[in-house]
């Protein structure tokens, strides 16, 4: 079902939580794509762009370039693996678009923004730790031995995330290119490993 003017106006009258996230129309690819993760990692959620967070209403509903919302969007969603369910729509509030994005949660498996796994908790993205994708996990293994192998594989990712988010923040992107497709093969390649574990 579509969404319309009035659903966009009804979720403008929410504050942000856990199914709820409002950003600004020119946002980098890489924090939409770590905010797919989050979503399709916690459940789900919407994320209504167009909307400044530090000024109240009516100054906050600045809208959106829809050109550049959709080119944003496709370059995030090719930095997500696995990708999961999504509707993108723009939408026209008195007369400003609004980019409206829908995820829905993965079914299985942990859903990755260049090799690293985010979650959402209350109103904010939080790197993936090893305890909670281990609470992720939709079944938890009972032999001894393959626990112990999903662990590790899961300290890894959680480790390997926390490296990503640290060689980002002290570097330029064109020098973070090489290991952002390295990690994000190892991303891969584990997510299927720990979806492999647990069938």
């Amino acid at each position: 079902m579509p969404t319309t003017s009035d659903d966009v106006k009804r979720l403008l009258a929410e504050p942000e939580g856990q199914q709820l996230e409002f950003k600004i129309g020119n946002v980098k690819p890489q924090v939409i794509a770590q905010n797919i993760s989050a979503f399709a990692n916690s459940g789900g959620g919407t994320i209504v762009f167009g909307v400044r967070e530090d000024k109240p209403a009516p100054d906050r509903l600045i809208g959106i370039d829809e050109e550049r919302f959709t080119h944003a969007m496709r370059r995030a969603m090719q930095m997500v693996t696995p990708a999961p369910p999504i509707t993108t729509e723009v939408v026209s509030v008195d007369g400003k678009s609004f980019g409206v994005v829908k995820v829905e949660a993965l079914s299985s498996g942990l859903v990755q923004a260049t090799g690293q796994a985010f979650f959402r908790e209350g109103d904010r993205n939080s790197q993936a730790t090893t305890e909670r994708i281990m609470r992720s996990l939709p079944v938890q293994p009972k032999d001894p031995e393959v626990l112990t192998e999903v662990q590790g594989l899961a300290a890894a990712l959680a480790s390997q995330t926390s490296i990503i988010q640290e060689l980002r923040e002290a570097q330029s992107w064109k020098a973070q290119l090489p290991l952002m497709l390295l990690n994000g093969i190892i991303g891969a390649i584990l997510g299927a490993l720990v979806a492999m574990l647990l069938t």
